[in-house]
């Protein structure tokens, strides 16, 4: 059993505690799903129940009572955070070595749970050279190899197609009856009707709604709009989508080969990106959107012809600052110390001073970042960090703005907000390319969806919302 009692933390240097007496029980065995606004302090809590805070993390905190697992298994937001081999065969041989199991027998083990979470890779291939959704797939495979009696889980489909999703939901369920299981979790509509328990925080750290998952989504549904938490319901207040009147052609590929080692990952010819168009990239984990992304940035080698505007991009400089690219991991872009200089150094480049600095404010405000303007981007939250990668891409005021999964770990509030801002940009000229793997997303505003299958890149035809 999870007991917490009267919870303090205060982050070192954070203006204000991010509990304040807070109490939370978990049953041995309870399947608990944990809700709350970004910037809540979910995944804090989480921390503490894995007993990561204050063992790993040196944050300082005080309980009446702390009784918690020393030995539950973590899968974390950001998958990269946890490895510590270099190769997939390596860091699943750890886990297994760090639980005494003979070697005898080792590389089947690892064959066997890489199978159940869906990773078909070779066992030597290293880590580095895997997409974002595959990551995540190895995190909860070496969770699964580690057989703890409770498993902590923070956002573990965030980087996953519908189906790997959907996948990873009937796999953890069918392991978990004797184990206790804590969820922090966006994505929702897989696991909703599994969980034993909700449990609602407020924007201030407390809990203010626990009960079941039917109770939860007929009592507090109004709660859960206002605090932008995701429900099976969330899309009936989404943005509506519109037409778009695309304009010239800005970029065209002919020929465009990327390669893995010796594989060949993408193939892609004849496709245009238009003035004014919102493109969604789709495909499966590990297909090649990410490295489709940094090939047009010239961040990664190709081959064939990148056009933008009729000129044959062969380095970065020559397209940079016209589009923008956010990266999956926003933490790759920040450049300053304080999150109001994040935007407020691509504006400066466009407006006098005061200009700058008024735009500055009123994105951070729209971006709901206007209290953290003074922080450390470093400091912010994973869903905060990801709008302040989107808010320095819109003071950039580029052509084409190019987005790697932006409503990753956003609540509906933040993320309708993204939408009608993209929406913004597009009527006003901007090309928005994003990769998602949101179903909703791509069947509501693309005017434009890109399919990535089987190596080749194509258009989708029959788009809902052309």
């Amino acid at each position: 059993m999870i007991e917490i009692k009267n919870l303090r933390l205060r982050f070192p240097d954070a203006e204000e505690k991010r509990f304040t007496g807070l109490d939370i029980t978990i049953k041995e065995k309870e399947k608990v799903l944990i809700l709350g606004p970004s910037g809540s302090g979910k995944s804090t809590l989480l921390n503490v129940m894995g007993s990561l805070i204050p063992h790993a993390m040196e944050v300082p905190l005080k309980a009446s009572v702390l009784n918690v697992p020393k030995n539950g298994a973590y899968v974390f937001q950001e998958p990269d955070s946890q490895f510590t081999m270099p190769s997939v065969a390596e860091e699943l041989a750890f886990v297994l070595e760090n639980k005494s199991a003979p070697v005898n027998g080792m590389e089947e083990r690892i064959k066997t749970v890489l199978d159940t979470v869906g990773l078909d890779v070779d066992i030597r291939t290293t880590i580095d050279t895997l997409s974002g959704g595959m990551k995540q797939k190895l995190a909860v495979a070496s969770a699964l190899l580690q057989n703890a009696e409770t498993f902590f889980l923070d956002e573990p489909t965030s980087m996953l197609d519908e189906s790997a999703a959907r996948n990873l939901w009937e796999t953890v369920g069918s392991i978990w009856d004797d184990k206790t299981v804590v969820i922090v979790e966006h994505r929702v509509d897989h696991i909703w009707d599994m969980v034993d328990r909700v449990i609602l925080m407020d924007d201030s750290g407390g809990i203010t709604a626990d009960g079941a998952p039917g109770q939860i989504l007929e009592e507090q549904r109004a709660l859960l709009d206002a605090f932008g938490v995701w429900h099976p319901y969330s899309w009936h207040r989404a943005p509506a989508p519109v037409s778009y009147d695309p304009g010239e052609t800005l970029i065209r590929l002919e020929g465009l080969k990327i390669t893995r080692g010796k594989r060949q990952i993408l193939h892609a010819d004849g496709i245009n990106i238009n003035k004014g168009e919102w493109v969604t990239v789709e495909g499966g984990n590990g297909s090649g959107k990410t490295s489709f992304l940094l090939a047009i940035m010239k961040l990664i080698k190709s081959d064939g012809r990148i056009h933008y505007r009729d000129r044959n991009i062969t380095k970065t400089s020559e397209i940079a600052g016209d589009v923008y690219p956010v990266f999956q991991n926003p933490e790759l872009q920040f450049i300053t110390h304080k999150v109001f200089d994040e935007v407020y150094i691509n504006l400066e480049l466009h407006f006098d001073k005061t200009e700058a600095m008024r735009q500055t404010g009123l994105i951070l405000e729209r971006m709901g970042l206007a209290p953290l303007s003074h922080l450390h981007p470093l400091e912010i939250s994973t869903g905060q960090k990801r709008r302040l990668s989107v808010a320095t891409a819109a003071g950039g005021v580029p052509e084409v703005i190019m987005l790697d999964e932006p409503t990753f770990g956003l609540d509906q509030n933040h993320a309708f907000r993204l939408l009608e801002l993209f929406d913004e940009m597009v009527r006003q000229g901007t090309t928005v390319v994003m990769i998602t793997h949101d179903e909703e997303i791509k069947k509501r505003y693309p005017s434009k969806r890109l399919m990535i299958e089987d190596g080749m890149l194509r258009e989708k035809t029959g788009v809902e919302n052309a």
